[in-house]
């Protein structure tokens, strides 16, 4: 008794199947990649923001404290902020520090575009309509 095989002779793809995978690739990263620099941006705007946000609330909170971070400048007051202060007069706030450790030049400067010096408090004020620039 003789079996009757029926084994395709074709593997594999043909060159045609090959080059549409590729165009539909090539397809879906022209239409990523502009996208990944606009969420990079995105990402970098957030974070200046939140930073910012942070600076004006350690200012306000040690000024509330009795603290003042001494400086005539957006970026005089932030280097200050980030090298801290305590409070050292009694009360409920004794021994307490007012920081923001570990912050880059970069995303400093990148936080300063949202922080303004209030010429009669001498506080930072967090103004979000600011445009960013990376």
């Amino acid at each position: 008794m003789k079996l009757n095989n029926t084994h395709s002779l074709k593997a594999g793809f043909s060159l045609v199947e090959m080059l549409v995978v590729i165009a539909v690739i090539g397809i879906i990263a022209a239409i990523a990649v502009p996208n990944i620099g606009r969420i990079n941006d995105s990402a970098k705007e957030a974070t200046a923001r939140r930073n910012a946000q942070n600076f004006a609330s350690v200012a306000a909170s040690a000024s509330a404290a009795g603290l003042d971070f001494k400086g005539n400048s957006v970026n005089a007051k932030m280097n200050n902020i980030i090298a801290g202060a305590q409070v050292t007069d009694e009360g409920p706030f004794k021994d307490t520090w007012f920081k923001i450790p570990g912050v880059s030049t970069t995303d400093r400067n990148y936080a300063a575009q949202f922080l303004e010096l209030d010429a009669n408090t001498g506080q930072l004020i967090y103004d979000g309509s600011n445009t960013f620039n990376p």
